[in-house]
């Protein structure tokens, strides 16, 4: 006879006053958010520092996505002061990614959207809310020598072919 472990048949064994805590044990849970002590949560209407495309500080800490639902009565500007107090709410000073426009999935609502950071090091244009528009220059990548671009000039055509002469080549 051999002898094979059975977790049902010990639970028939334990105490009906054990099963809450063997189940609680394996429960799968969230991991904790490493930066939730870092940033607490920032008062409502904190200063707030808004891009639609990156930041551009050196450094941050991402914190995730904050996404929040409008009615069209709302309107844009109402629901985008909601997406910043969401940020303020998970301790963010960085909104980025923000849509200029929201999105409009119903008829009668609008979505925005934007990923939250806080700085790592304080900057000195911290604290002023600033909505920055996107500019070419800085969405053209620098090229690898470091020099100024050359434009690239074009291969001269080669010479039309003659046709070869009725007498032969003779001369």
């Amino acid at each position: 006879m051999s002898l094979r472990f059975r977790p049902l048949a010990v639970l028939r064994l334990a105490p009906p006053i054990l099963l809450p805590v063997w189940l609680a044990l394996t429960c799968a849970t969230a991991p904790a958010n490493p930066n939730a002590g870092k940033y607490p949560p920032r008062p409502r209407g904190c200063k707030m520092r808004v891009y639609h495309g990156l930041p551009d500080v050196k450094e941050w800490d991402d914190l995730g996505i904050a996404h929040v639902d409008c009615y069209l009565d709302v309107g844009a500007v109402q629901c985008l002061q909601r997406l910043k107090m969401e940020a303020c709410r998970l301790g963010a000073d960085i909104l980025f990614d923000v849509p200029k426009k929201p999105l409009r999935p119903t008829d009668q609502g609008m979505v925005y959207t934007g990923h939250l950071a806080h700085t790592k090091a304080a900057d000195s244009g911290a604290g002023q809310e600033r909505d920055d528009e996107p500019d070419a220059a800085a969405e053209e990548p620098a090229p690898a020598g470091g020099g100024p671009v050359e434009p690239i000039t074009p291969i001269p055509a080669p010479p039309a072919e003659t046709s070869p002469a009725k007498d032969g080549g003779a001369r």
